[in-house]
């Protein structure tokens, strides 16, 4: 992707006007001095130089005879050469591209180019010029043009002009429909675009204008290392494999796989600009096991709740990013060089479910992710009897059901169960009795006879989520302990909006 079509280069940050000397300073830390007077149209006079302002993409001035509007790509050409020669061949392929399209609605309606030069009142070599693209044609000369062969701009624009000559639609629709080839639904494609861009994409049903598509293309390519021209192009958009990035233990049984491995690489996107701000303050030394473990949570915190697991995540360094995102993946955990990252991806309010998932990770990034760029990508949702039946899987529901129960995870299920006469419309009273007599939370226990039950075809889920703490929602909490241990404005603009709309 070359560097001007990145956002930063094209923002504008602030301007200032001194003796005619105009500073400008882009996004990207360019700082750039040009004299005013190479910028302005001929005939420009009394130019306030206090009137000066700007926003992310035009300076304006006060002058006479008018106002004076500089956009960013003007500075950019004057004091970038190679964007200068990028943007001159641009300006030849769209003479070449105008004029195709000339040449196509001319014969579409079977008009010679003698007799267009004639109407027109041009000469037959101005017209030939201008069918091959050889030189520029005024938009005076072109109404005329388009006026004796019975069309308008309009005409001239239609997209379907543009698919007869092999041009690349570029429209919303058609990239939509490209991502969505690629896994990237509709879904993730909102969360992706800034609300900003989502508001101007309604005004732009046809051709994307040029900025727009700049933007739009920015945010996807950064997360899924496209090129710019592929993007744009009509051929399809396919996803790089990495490691690093889509280590399944297990293949799902259900699921789309592209939505999984697309799913994955935003995810891991997000990850990674996580890991890029500053260091995490590191409180806690990895423990050697689960006894070590559970011994410093209680050395830090009289009891367990989501808040305080987190909390203690983050007090080993390891970062937790909460999505809320449907399907698609339950969860994953990451050793960016040597920063842990874990995705807490859960639709459900109770705690003790993201408490559940959160232990289950923590053991992934202690037994499994001691190498760097290493991972492990969740394809089904975790559950204490969870149906994937890998080692590395199993070992992680051992470790979190031994933090929440001891070893006696069953045993206490027994315990509730005698206690209810094995009598399901029994079993709420004797879950409270249980978890009280056993020092455990209720909610927990709830959690697990659910799905021990549902093995066996039993529906307890209605009493169980009587148990469930709800409140402050989980992902709102983790969004906030993210937001408190981590600076989120130090990041640039782009990941900024990415973390910002993925965990709003």
């Amino acid at each position: 992707m070359k560097k001007w079509e990145h956002m930063d280069y094209q923002k504008i940050k602030n301007a200032s006007l001194r003796k005619g000397i105009l500073n400008v300073q882009f996004f990207n830390g360019d700082n750039i001095e040009l004299s005013l007077s190479t910028l302005l149209p001929v005939g420009t006079k009394n130019v306030d130089e206090t009137s000066i302002s700007n926003d992310d993409y035009e300076i304006s001035l006060k002058a006479s005879p008018s106002d004076i509007i500089i956009p960013w790509d003007k500075i950019r050409i004057l004091s970038d050469g190679d964007f200068a020669q990028d943007m001159s061949k641009k300006a030849e392929e769209h003479s070449r591209l105008v004029g195709l399209r000339l040449k196509t609605l001319r014969e579409r309606k079977n008009i010679k180019s003698l007799e267009l030069a004639q109407r027109a009142g041009v000469t037959p070599q101005t017209i030939s010029r201008i069918e091959k693209g050889h030189t520029d044609v005024s938009f005076a000369t072109l109404r005329r043009m388009l006026a004796a062969m019975g069309y308008t701009l309009k005409d001239l624009a239609n997209q379907e002009t543009s698919i007869e000559i092999g041009e690349p639609t570029k429209s919303y629709p058609n990239v939509l429909k490209k991502l969505n080839n690629a896994g990237i639904d509709t879904s993730l494609v909102n969360k992706i675009l800034p609300d900003e861009i989502k508001k101007r994409l309604t005004s732009s049903k046809d051709v994307l204008p040029h900025l727009l598509q700049n933007e739009i293309s920015t945010y996807f390519t950064r997360i899924f290392g496209w090129e710019n021209e592929n993007f744009w192009s009509n051929e399809d958009l396919t996803l790089k494999d990495d490691p690093a990035l889509l280590a399944y233990f297990k293949t799902p049984k259900k699921g789309n796989i592209a939505q999984i491995r697309a799913y994955s690489h935003y995810a891991y996107y997000l990850a990674n600009a996580i890991c890029k701000i500053s260091s995490i303050e590191t409180k806690l030394e990895y423990p050697e096991d689960l006894v070590e473990f559970k011994k410093n949570f209680y050395a830090h915190y009289a009891t367990l709740s989501l808040e305080n697991l987190l909390n203690f995540t983050w007090d080993f360094g390891i970062s937790v990013i909460p999505l809320d995102d449907q399907g698609i993946f339950h969860g994953a955990s990451w050793n960016i060089n040597d920063k842990h990252v874990i995705v807490l991806k859960q639709r459900s309010d109770s705690h003790a479910r993201w408490i559940f998932d959160l232990l289950h990770e923590l053991y992934h990034v202690f037994a499994h992710l001691e190498k760097p760029n290493t991972s492990v990508v969740e394809t089904e949702e975790l559950n204490p009897f969870g149906n994937n039946d890998s080692p590395e899987e199993l070992e992680a529901n051992s470790f979190a059901n031994q933090f929440l129960f001891g070893h006696r995870s069953e045993e206490v299920a027994m315990i509730a169960l005698e206690k209810a006469g094995f009598k399901i419309e029994l079993l709420k009273k004797a879950v409270n009795e249980t978890a009280n007599i056993e020092k455990i939370n209720a909610d927990t226990l709830a959690n697990y006879l659910a799905f021990r039950l549902q093995m066996s075809g039993q529906n307890w889920w209605g009493t169980a989520n009587s148990f469930q703490i709800t409140t402050p929602q989980p992902f709102v909490l983790a969004s906030k302990i993210l937001k408190e241990r981590i600076s989120i404005q130090s990041l640039n603009p782009i990941d900024r909006n990415l973390i910002s709309s993925a965990i709003k």
